[in-house]
């Protein structure tokens, strides 16, 4: 029998030079809060206040007793100590990443980093429940926070947004991606801070995290219809594989330390064909990626906040009242187009946050922004199929050419806009940034806006936890200030009974 010949691959040759994962595990291992500039320590500060709020409003969804059960599969309640799982009270380290984790991104309000994915929910919640499980103090957290959203920024900027690009201009979704390894690493980076591994422990624990990385299963996600709750991917297990991956290199478990290098890392078995390893060191301590955060004014997919903000703008200025309304043209571009994006009766509740239709009518009927959007019984709602019904979705003529604006394969632009025809006359309006959006001057989020997003969820009793949250430095204890979220919240579902 003739045994066929195969053509391998060329072993990779030795290097001279650091490699980019140990380059990255050196910075980040030792990396101190004075070495961040003001602005960057604030934005962390914002990332968390944000993440918090959305936590705290995710517990009114549907998903949370869903998340609940998971979460207790991971742990246990206890008496006292231990960390906090919000809205269930103290239970064990894993149960708390998990269950506030998931929670936090249930809504879809949660920031984004403009490659077009998540993961603050992950840095917030492993920071907070390790430093909680090993008494840390506020100070820690801040410092697990800047450095798991900057692993998890430089990561999502090599593995690059999730789009079809063909002669400048953008088609759609990529074939194969992901949006599980950043999380991932925000994840791995926060807790690795808290638990103050060293350069060589930091590298073992980035080969851990990339090797327990769940699949890039986006193209299950940009095809579907009636998504599943779980979305493109679990936060809660993908927070959970990033703090296993810093127990287990504790425990004594070694990883891959060269996981980030040459054309066999992750940006690849992530699918990419093309990349830049150079982007995960470039400008490290000088030029910060958590500076480039987006945040979102309403639970909805990035991609339809630009024609939203439109429609926001009109709504302001009009005083549009819903019976006024003939009809509503979204102006969006590939992203956002598919049939979930125009579907206007969602069945499934993680759909609620991709429906054109539902959105639009949540907007006009000046819902407030939050768990009511994505509630079951506001999609079959009389008042809202009016106005869904009423909805028609466009392609934009400059929505498929954002591609010329990337930056360090970033998105910068998206334009979108939208048409209001009413009994007294129609009106337009369009943009190319997204309320939320850090670059222009009108789209940016100031802390009051924040803030009033935070109490909106959280409820008006936890206006004492904004100054501690946006002065987390100096709290004694992480625990101290989840306890206090903890009874804030209680306190309003016993209102609210």
């Amino acid at each position: 029998m003739r045994i066929p010949e195969y053509r391998s691959l060329p072993f990779p040759t030795e290097r001279t030079m650091p490699t980019t994962t140990a380059a990255v595990s050196r910075f980040f291992s030792e990396f101190q809060l004075k070495d961040a500039p003001t602005d960057v320590r604030h934005e962390a500060k914002r990332i968390l206040l944000d993440t918090l709020g959305c936590l705290a409003g995710g517990r009114a969804c549907e998903i949370a007793p869903t998340s609940d059960k998971l979460a207790l599969l991971l742990g246990q309640r206890l008496a006292s100590g231990g960390s906090t799982l919000v809205g269930q009270g103290s239970t064990t380290l894993m149960s708390a990443v998990y269950g506030n984790a998931r929670i936090a991104n249930a809504l879809d309000f949660d920031e984004t980093f403009p490659v077009g994915v998540h993961f603050g929910v992950a840095a917030v919640a492993a920071a907070l429940a390790m430093a909680e499980e090993r008494g840390a103090s506020g100070e820690d957290v801040l410092r697990a926070v800047v450095v798991g959203y900057e692993l998890g920024a430089r990561i999502a900027t090599y593995i690059g947004p999730m789009t079809e690009v063909v002669d400048g201009q953008v088609k759609g979704f990529s074939k194969v991606w992901g949006v599980a390894a950043p999380v991932v690493l925000a994840a791995m980076g926060a807790a690795a801070a808290v638990a103050r591994l060293d350069e060589s422990q930091f590298a073992q624990a980035i080969g851990l995290a990339v090797s327990n990385s769940p699949l890039p299963a986006g193209a299950l996600w940009s095809n579907a219809v009636d998504l599943p709750n779980c979305k493109y991917c679990d936060a809660g297990w993908c927070a959970v594989a990033g703090v296993f991956a810093v127990l287990s290199v504790e425990a004594g478990s070694t990883g891959f330390t060269d996981a980030l290098d040459g054309p066999y890392g992750l940006a690849r078995m992530c699918g990419v064909e093309t990349f830049d390893e150079g982007s995960l060191t470039a400008g490290l301590g000088k030029n910060w990626l958590i500076s480039n955060v987006t945040y979102k004014p309403w639970p909805t997919c990035r991609f339809t906040h630009y024609p939203l903000t439109s429609l926001a703008r009109i709504l302001r200025r009009e005083t549009i009242a819903p019976g006024e309304i003939e009809e509503i043209v979204i102006e969006t571009g590939p992203m956002a187009a598919s049939p979930r994006f125009t579907k206007p009766l969602p069945r499934t509740f993680a759909s609620r946050s991709f429906s054109y239709p539902h959105m639009v009518a949540m907007l006009v009927r000046d819902v407030a922004a939050g768990p009511k959007w994505l509630d079951a019984e506001s999609v079959t709602d009389p008042d809202t199929l009016s106005i869904a019904e009423k909805v028609r979705v466009v392609a934009h003529e400059r929505g498929n050419d954002f591609a010329r604006t990337m930056e360090a394969n970033q998105i910068r632009t998206m334009p979108g806009g939208v048409l209001v025809r009413t009994v007294r006359g129609e009106f337009r309006d369009e943009d190319d940034f997204a309320l939320g959006d850090p670059w222009a001057e009108h789209s940016r989020l100031s802390d009051a806006d924040l803030t009033e997003k935070f109490l909106g969820m959280s409820g008006s009793g936890a206006a004492d936890l904004v100054d501690r949250i946006l002065n987390v430095e100096r709290e004694p204890s992480a625990h101290a200030l989840m306890r206090r979220l903890n009874e804030c919240l209680e306190s309003s579902r016993a209102k609210a009974a």
